[in-house]
């Protein structure tokens, strides 16, 4: 037999299969350790986008809402016992009944929004349907929510008692987004300014 052609047919050492699979290993470590780093920053980056998402829809909701507060009513729709800097409960007669009661209300027509700021949440609240009503999460990581009630002037009103002189709310909200790969941790505020259509001033035009 040729003793070359027996050489070849030898195939690899010991040695020579050890490394190539040391080597192997190490590529697969690297491949997975890239993929569960970009599964992370998919995750954070997803959680950024939605954390700003419902941010931004539960303030065009509660601005929808307190822009329609009292619609129906004879005054602004603020109720002045349950609302303040970080909460706000708004009333209204949406369908135009000539007469509203506690029994009359339907859904939609009693809100109130409020900031839990021990899990950073913005939750609205309803009365409806009876008897324990509903309890809905709008917005997470929510670090800050101020409000502010302006007069026909706009002057500042920090007295609830002077809460049915209000023709404006500022809604202000700060959402924390968490760091991603390159990108640090950030805080994003939102504004929105609106106007009561049934403010003292209007309340007679609609």
């Amino acid at each position: 037999m040729d003793l070359r052609r027996a050489k070849l047919e030898q195939g690899f050492s010991l040695v020579e299969l050890m490394i190539a699979l040391t080597i192997t290993l190490l590529i697969m470590a690297a491949a997975t350790t890239l993929l569960a780093t970009s599964l992370r920053t998919r995750t954070r980056e997803n959680k950024r986008s939605e954390a700003l998402s419902d941010a931004e829809r539960a303030l065009s909701m509660m601005s929808r809402e307190i822009g329609n507060s009292g619609y129906g009513l004879t005054s602004n729709g603020i109720a002045a016992n349950d609302s303040g800097t970080t909460s706000i409960r708004v009333r209204a007669n949406l369908n135009n009944d000539l007469f509203l009661a506690a029994s009359d209300m339907e859904a939609d027509e009693d809100v109130r929004y409020v900031l839990q700021s021990n899990n950073r949440t913005i939750v609205r609240f309803s009365p409806l349907p009876s008897p324990n009503g509903t309890a809905t999460v709008m917005a997470y990581d929510v670090t800050f929510m101020q409000l502010s009630y302006y007069d026909a002037n706009g002057v500042l009103v920090t007295d609830a008692a002077q809460y049915d002189r209000v023709e404006r709310v500022r809604i202000e909200i700060r959402v924390e987004l968490p760091a991603t790969m390159g990108t640090p941790a950030s805080v994003v505020g939102l504004v929105s300014d609106v106007a009561l259509r049934n403010a003292p001033s209007t309340l007679q035009q609609f």
